[in-house]
């Protein structure tokens, strides 16, 4: 049951993880839109405001410099003696109107705050059309109320206002530029709204683009694991048939072996060792699948006993042993004298097999390879150290995957599909232990393996 459900737990875990990345790429894409769609939306608002706006305050200005050159035609005499408040105030909104001698002096104004007329002055530029920020003063109708208080800075607040430039001549003489300044400071606070707006709206569209996301990833992951459990299937079924033809080719290559003398052909006897070897490859091969298909079924059950876990090592060792002799390796086994504990025997052997074999098969000639069994309390404790090739560190956490090869030219030569480290890791799982590799390129490598391993009879 143990191994069920952790067999379960890490396929929900997988498609979990693939569910939350489908789900952040819907969401993402569903986001982006809404965030260009809001910006697009915004920006054309924006726009078709302030040009409306813009509209108005030339026309304005136009028309305020029309009426003043046709008054100065009718009256000629007035050129360049203009009364203070000659100019009037007539649009909505309108903030100031002041005609500027070329030379730079106020020939005539009026405003709408008296005691802003420095401020607005300054904010007057050689453009066409601009924008400016202005704190202007207020506080003139309270001081008419109340002469000794000063209210001053209770009553100046900033304000927007859109200017448009209008040059006035009479008789081909320029008699200065006019100046019409209008109050856009509600649409500057209305964009501030419809901002706020926007991204309350945004922060909704969120939470619904995220329900919608998650319902879609769900769909999306349907056909996923369809596929995952149709895929799973079929390697289980395909290991489990070829392992009959590849016994009986096994089986038939001995038997040719026993018929052909000593005295025959060597070539056809290498021909066979050859094919022998294949076969006994293949056939590792399609137990590695067959292990794993059914380690992902369900269909493996831990078979706990109680045995000497240092006795089952040195049955190991000494399987690895003739290898070790082979590429003159120093193999060497530090255990104590007995370690009783209760697990799956063959599991474990098995483990120790697929570690010893991985650190044998990257070793070069002339290395050393050492297990070594230790337990604190009821935690087993397995290194396998080696002089190996080493593992780069970029490589590392994907060494337990299935097919993996770090040194995949190597792993050819000397016949690793990259499925035992994978094999390595599910029996670790399966005994609710860890498996970790440190490792240092050119150096060497070495598996620690902690396993619950309690002392029962």
């Amino acid at each position: 049951m143990k191994t069920k459900s952790l067999r379960r737990e890490r396929e929900q875990n997988i498609f979990k993880r693939t569910q939350r990345r489908l789900t952040k790429g819907f969401l993402g894409q569903l986001m982006s839109f809404l965030l260009l769609f809001s910006i697009v939306m915004f920006a054309v608002l924006y726009l078709v405001i302030m040009q409306d706006h813009e509209q108005e305050v030339k026309t304005l200005a136009k028309g305020e410099a029309e009426r003043l050159e046709r008054f100065l035609e009718r009256n000629p005499e007035r050129v360049g003696e203009f009364q203070e408040h000659e100019l009037e105030l007539r649009g909505p909104g309108q903030v100031f109107v002041y005609l500027i001698s070329p030379e730079g002096d106020l020939l005539a104004g009026n405003e709408a705050f008296p005691k802003a007329r420095p401020e607005l002055l300054s904010a007057l530029d050689p453009q066409e059309l601009f924008q400016r920020k202005v704190k202007v003063d207020l506080s003139y109708e309270e001081d008419e109320e109340d002469e000794h208080e000063d209210h001053s800075e209770l009553f100046r607040k900033d304000i927007r206002l859109l200017i448009a430039k209008e040059e006035v001549s009479v008789d081909d003489r320029e008699i200065g530029n006019l100046y019409v300044g209008t109050d856009i400071s509600f649409v500057y606070q209305m964009f501030t709204w419809l901002f706020g707006i926007l991204i309350g709206l945004l922060l909704v569209f969120l939470l619904v683009a995220w329900f919608l996301s998650s319902r879609m990833s769900k769909k999306a992951m349907v056909p996923i694991s369809s596929a995952f459990d149709r895929q799973r299937e079929f390697v289980a079924d395909a290991s489990h048939e070829l392992r009959t033809p590849l016994s009986v080719m096994l089986s038939s290559i001995d038997a040719i072996e026993m018929t052909i003398d000593d005295k025959q052909d060597h070539m056809v006897r290498k021909m066979l060792f050859n094919m022998k070897d294949e076969v006994k490859r293949m056939t590792g091969l399609v137990s590695d699948l067959l292990t794993l298909a059914r380690s992902d079924s369900g269909k493996i059950e831990r078979n706990d006993e109680v045995f000497d876990f240092t006795e089952v090592a040195q049955k190991a060792v000494d399987a690895m042993n003739p290898i070790a002799h082979e590429k003159q390796i120093e193999l060497q086994f530090h255990a104590p004298e007995t370690l009783p504990g209760k697990g799956d025997e063959h599991r474990l052997m098995q483990l120790l097999y697929i570690l010893l074999d991985n650190a044998l098969k990257y070793t070069p000639y002339g290395g050393k390879v050492e297990l070594a069994l230790s337990r604190k309390q009821n935690e087993l404790t397995i290194k396998v150290r080696d002089t190996g090739i080493g593992i780069r560190p970029e490589e590392q956490p994907f060494i337990f995957d299935r097919f993996y090869r770090a040194d995949k030219a190597r792993s050819r030569q000397e016949g690793s599909y990259g499925l035992g480290l994978s094999i390595a890791k599910w029996i670790v799982d399966i005994h609710q232990g860890t498996i970790v590799v440190n490792s240092e390129y050119g150096k060497g490598s070495t598996f620690v393996v902690q396993l619950p391993f309690a002392n029962r009879s």
